[in-house]
């Protein structure tokens, strides 16, 4: 997403216009994420709930992405090169897939975090959401790396150009990943439910159910996300341009154009440069904060343990805790901001930052999942999906029943039609019968429904959903992310208006997707010559004496995180005791 600013610049499409194509990426995680939770919530596909549409998505997000890079080889197919109707097609074939690329990154976000939460048991879930900011701060270093190099050069049959090269690698690193995933993950399966076919009208109103009777804990869980994201997203759109203004302000002013160009790489690089260290610090911190994370049963006991801890143990603290202190030191580094007057100061707090970034990208995604696992519905919370736990071949008892309920051995025979009416048959006939293997796994197996005809199969079902809200997980996940995104539309206007009062020239676009910045090369244009690009800057030197509006943007940011550090502390407190 680095090159897509640049890259419409240069086919000549205009600045206000590319505000309505950056919408896209807030809009598909408003719209896509609870809705694809919903829908993935309660499919009944022999393949899983997550996985068919995982693998679909992906290969979607694949085509978008090839298509944004050949998008002017694309054109050229229908159109003569170097016409106005080629430069207009290639401008509409780049749009349509970003569009689509940010459609479909979302689905599979939202589906990767579901599969999470439905695959690893609660005592897991910090490991696991931990692994997994741990691959995102890979890739965020490893995306450094990867601009440095002259891909062309080293990769000839790949493309003409970095960014041909770039969609390929990615394409290829993405599809195989997903499908690798989803041939050896254990996934539970739905069978059916008694709610009958759902229309878009139904799905909605799920969602407006799902949101308005959210447990105590996940309500909290979302509200200190959206304070939180609304300080974030002010550092991941503007740390380079922040920093790269820094040193503009110190440099002498240009003489000429040559040295302006100078200029502007130099600044550009050095936002680069911080923005590579706080990937590093991110890393570094996903790698080792987590050994430092008591779980919820050393908590409780700690009083009777600790003297026979070791020194690690004695320094565990609980994962909420530690999300709470992740956001006082971000207020404390946007407090720096009144302070910072030089490159080198700036790097130093955005490479704090990165401490920050990765407990945000691990603790809320684990405690939001051990409160889905955690939470047991009640009665009016009930619905008639019952998902068994597949993970396991232990057998479950439920309400006393000696047999369980799931004692029965894998089938050869694949086809639904016949599982459901094996599944009628007398408790003697149900033991010779077998579940079907999917999609190459064979522990993955067939959940039940607390719906089946009167026989005397009945006694064996649970009479509510017993997996809490676990088969909701899907849905809940999107309301989470739609509380992370709305803020990015409250920041881009607030941005405006402080644009507009102290910095009337600058323009509120943002010229890469948050985390995804890449350094200069020599060759190709990237998210720092969008900067150059977007920014009109004024060749008065007089213009060191305004005020800097990106850090006044950071410090009102420092005071949403102030009120998420408040709310979060509360929460540490209540999860203490409970």
């Amino acid at each position: 997403m680095s090159y897509a600013s640049p890259y419409l610049l240069s086919l000549g499409l205009s600045k206000p216009f590319m505000a309505v194509v950056f919408l896209a990426g807030p809009l598909s995680g408003l719209i896509v994420q609870p809705l694809i939770g919903v829908l993935t919530d309660h499919s009944k596909s022999r393949f899983g709930r997550r996985r068919p549409l995982i693998v679909i998505s992906a290969v979607l997000c694949c085509a978008a992405t090839l298509l944004f890079g050949y998008a002017r080889s694309v054109a050229t197919l229908f159109t003569s090169s170097g016409s106005s109707s080629n430069n207009s097609l290639t401008i509409w074939l780049a749009i349509l897939s970003i569009y689509c690329i940010d459609f479909s990154i979302n689905a599979v976000q939202a589906l990767d975090r579901a599969l999470l939460v439905d695959t690893l048991p609660t005592s897991e879930q910090p490991s696991g959401n931990a692994w997994a900011a741990r691959m995102l701060a890979t890739g965020s270093v490893l995306g450094f790396f990867i601009g440095e190099l002259d891909l062309p050069r080293w990769l000839p049959f790949l493309g003409r150009v970095q960014l041909e090269v770039l969609v390929v690698l990615a394409s290829l690193l993405f599809i195989s990943t997903h499908i690798l995933t989803s041939l050896c993950v254990k996934e539970r399966i739905l069978v059916a439910t008694d709610s009958g076919s759902k229309g878009l009208k139904k799905e909605i109103r799920n969602i407006w159910d799902t949101l308005t009777r959210l447990p105590r804990v996940i309500r909290q869980i979302c509200y200190i996300q959206f304070f939180a994201w609304i300080a974030w997203f002010p550092v991941l759109f503007y740390t380079s341009v922040y920093i790269g203004e820094l040193h503009k302000q110190v440099s002498p002013p240009p003489g000429d154009g040559s040295s302006a160009t100078a200029l502007e790489e130099e600044a550009t690089r050095l936002g680069a440069r911080a923005l590579f260290y706080s990937a590093l610090v991110s890393l570094t911190t996903n790698i080792i904060m987590p050994l430092f994370i008591a779980h919820a049963k050393e908590t409780a006991t700690s009083s009777l343990l600790q003297a026979k801890n070791t020194w690690l143990e004695r320094v565990r603290v609980h994962l909420a805790t530690l999300w709470a202190f992740s956001h006082f030191l971000f207020v404390l580094c946007m407090a720096g901001t009144f302070v910072v007057s030089s490159v080198g100061s700036a790097t130093f707090i955005m490479s704090v930052t990165g401490f920050c970034w990765a407990i945000t990208q691990w603790a809320p995604f684990s405690l939001l999942a051990e409160a889905i696992l955690s939470h047991s519905t009640t009665d009016e919370e009930t619905t008639s999906i019952y998902l068994e736990d597949t993970r396991s071949n232990r057998r479950s008892t439920m309400g006393g029943d000696e047999h369980g309920a799931d004692e029965t051995q894998p089938l050869v025979d694949s086809d639904i039609g016949e599982l459901m009416s094996s599944r009628t048959a007398s408790p003697e006939q149900e033991e010779d019968c077998h579940y079907p293997r999917i999609m190459m796994n064979n522990e993955a197996r067939v959940s039940q429904t607390d719906q089946m005809p009167d026989d005397a199969s009945l006694l064996h079902r649970p009479k509510k959903n017993v997996n809490g809200l676990s088969s909701q997980a899907g849905a809940i996940l999107g309301i989470h992310n739609m509380f992370i995104v709305i803020p990015q539309f409250l920041v881009t206007g607030l941005s405006a208006i402080i644009f507009a009062i102290f910095d009337p020239q600058k323009s509120v676009l943002h010229g890469h997707h948050p985390g995804n910045a890449l350094p200069v090369n020599g060759t190709i244009t990237t998210s720092g010559d969008v900067t150059a690009q977007l920014l009109d800057r004024d060749d008065d030197p007089s213009v060191t004496a305004r005020p800097n509006s990106i850090a006044i943007i950071f410090r009102l940011g420092g005071v949403s995180a102030t009120v998420a550090f408040v709310l979060c502390w509360r929460l540490a407190r209540e999860l203490k005791r409970t």
